[in-house]
């Protein structure tokens, strides 16, 4: 027990003579707030938009039918109800086919923006590491407490925005 209060004791003694040897960084929020992360989800915003416009198409169409057989209830035969209800369920499963579809569109375009984030990130965090001479970095959702002075996120957010406006990476596609 003795042994593990003085290595404590060290460490943390260490870390306050020599800055900041453990830091932490908060990825996600640089994901959300940074001006190539607010890029990426304007575009999956209109990429939604652009779905969510083609599936009312078909749940309008979908609606039409089914109110068309409600109200024709009593007026077809077996046959053509059972025709029309067919008709109604395959325009049910197209549709589910298709919404399935552009779900898992969405989330691939999700995991590249986030990758592309990534790429970007990750050569400018290992700068900064090397510049101030940092041993480890932690992602914050992995800290439970810590002093506000070692977060570094903010620094990192505004390097990352510097360098997309000098790259011009807001101008791909």
């Amino acid at each position: 027990m003795k042994k593990i209060l003085i290595y404590l004791f060290l460490l943390l003694f260490s870390t306050s003579t020599y800055g900041k040897n453990i830091v932490y960084l908060d990825v996600q929020y640089i994901i959300d707030n940074s001006e190539l992360g607010k890029f990426y989800k304007l575009k999956i915003k209109n990429i939604q938009k652009d779905i969510s416009s083609q599936l009312k198409k078909k749940e309008d169409e979908i609606n039409f039918l089914e109110i068309n057989i409600k109200n024709q209830n009593n007026i077809l035969s077996e046959k053509e109800k059972k025709n029309k209800v067919n008709q109604l369920n395959d325009l049910l499963k197209e549709y589910k086919l298709q919404s399935n579809k552009f779900n898992k569109q969405i989330i691939e375009n999700k995991k590249k923006y986030t990758s592309k984030i990534l790429e970007t990130l990750n050569p400018l965090l290992t700068n900064y590491v090397e510049k101030n001479k940092i041993l480890l970095v932690v992602e914050k959702k992995n800290i439970l407490i810590g002093i506000k002075s070692l977060d570094i996120t903010k620094d990192l957010l505004k390097i990352l925005n510097e360098e997309t406006k000098k790259s011009n990476l807001l101008d791909e596609n």
